[in-house]
């Protein structure tokens, strides 16, 4: 009889164990992911404007330009962008070549509201990085006080190293410049910008109530 005791204890005590390893793994599947990978934000609700700078280049005519830029984007949705290349050959067709402009980023809100921020994390910030732009472009030929001037438009994205908003990303963006009427000979051409860059979140505004 106390042998049949033990064991009842003990298959009590197995069934116990059971119901609770049962237990919490079936907390830790309704935690998972956690709530800062499964809201569909990833941190771009830390401050009200997304700073970014970056260091890359621009290939453009089959030449290579070292590039600097920086930008500024309202909650990850429109924002203002500027660029600096200088060539690192003579034989491009532009010394060094500034722009500055507009950029909208038109999927990040929509997909939030909607619901359709379900992960992962580095594909959900990926599709919410592709953006649009224009603005204006200044550069310096290599023949001295020659310069060129007109618009550009672009489209490009980004993806997250870490995925995470903050942090660093590898951006991509293709660059339509046309320049002004006014200057014959320099014909519209293409820009392909490559950066790697940091992203960091401010409030610049009031703080949300």
């Amino acid at each position: 009889m106390p042998r049949t005791s033990r064991v009842a204890r003990a298959v009590s005590r197995g069934a116990l164990a059971l119901t609770c390893g049962l237990g919490i793994s079936s907390s830790a599947d309704a935690r998972w992911p956690p709530a800062s990978e499964a809201d569909g934000v990833y941190g771009r609700f830390h401050g009200d404007t997304d700073l970014s700078l970056k260091l890359g280049g621009l290939v453009s005519d089959g030449h290579l330009s070292g590039s600097v830029g920086a930008s500024a984007h309202y909650y990850s949705m429109v924002g203002i962008t500027g660029d600096y290349s200088e060539n690192l050959t003579a034989e491009g067709s532009h010394a060094r070549s500034m722009a500055v402009g507009a950029e909208l980023k038109p999927l990040f809100l929509p997909r939030w509201v909607l619901g359709f921020e379900r992960g992962p994390a580095w594909l959900d910030l990926a599709i919410d990085s592709v953006c649009l732009g224009f603005g204006a472009y200044f550069a310096d030929t290599p023949v001295a006080g020659d310069s060129t001037r007109g618009v550009w438009f672009s489209a490009g994205l980004g993806v997250p190293i870490l995925g995470d908003a903050t942090g660093p990303w590898l951006e991509l963006r293709e660059v339509r410049r046309f320049p002004d009427p006014g200057q014959p000979g320099e014909p519209a051409h293409n820009a392909l910008l490559l950066y790697l860059s940091w992203h960091q979140f401010i409030q610049l505004g009031p703080e949300p109530p």
